[in-house]
């Protein structure tokens, strides 16, 4: 009865600790992606304007589309290892460049929600950023689309225009 007590014992002390160290690799990799700055952008949308640029050769091109009308006016921000790059609202787009390599992506509305991707030099990648129902506002989900995917939302979203407000 003792052995068994303490097999269950040692069972959940195990547990416990793999569950703390996989929970401590979770903000790491949410800390790397979203960083610790704060930042509020003031965003338009261009309807004139469709830029649609190729990858350049020694970097990876970045296409971050939020595709829907859903939560139009609501604000999803996206950060690259920490560094905000810019916001999207219902129907828009905008991309930047990043150099190759394993790369942290945040995205943020209410929530924050992050992924990790290796991305390589003259390849490009779509981003979209999915709304969702919020308690405040509209939570985001990350996800990667295909090429396909991505070149066929990319055809029905404005141009996000977007400067950071200054404090």
């Amino acid at each position: 009865m003792l052995k068994n007590k303490l097999a269950v014992l040692f069972i959940m002390v195990f547990c416990l600790s793999v569950g703390q160290a996989f929970g401590q690799d979770a903000k790491a990799e949410k800390l790397k992606a979203c960083g610790t700055k704060e930042v509020n952008y003031k965003a338009s949308t261009d309807k004139k304007q469709h830029p649609m640029p190729a990858a350049p050769a020694d970097k990876a091109l970045i296409y971050v589309l939020r595709p829907t009308i859903f939560g139009m006016k609501i604000h999803s921000k996206l950060a690259v290892d920490g560094e905000w790059k810019g916001v999207n609202r219902g129907k828009t787009y905008f991309f930047f460049t990043v150099e190759p390599g394993e790369r942290y992506f945040c995205s943020e509305s209410e929530n924050q929600d992050y992924l990790k991707l290796t991305v390589e030099a003259g390849k490009t990648y779509y981003l979209q950023q999915k709304v969702e129902f919020g308690v405040w506002k509209a939570r985001t989900n990350l996800v990667v689309m295909t090429e396909e995917q991505g070149k066929k939302k990319l055809e029905d979203v404005h141009l996000s225009v977007f400067e950071e407000k200054q404090k």
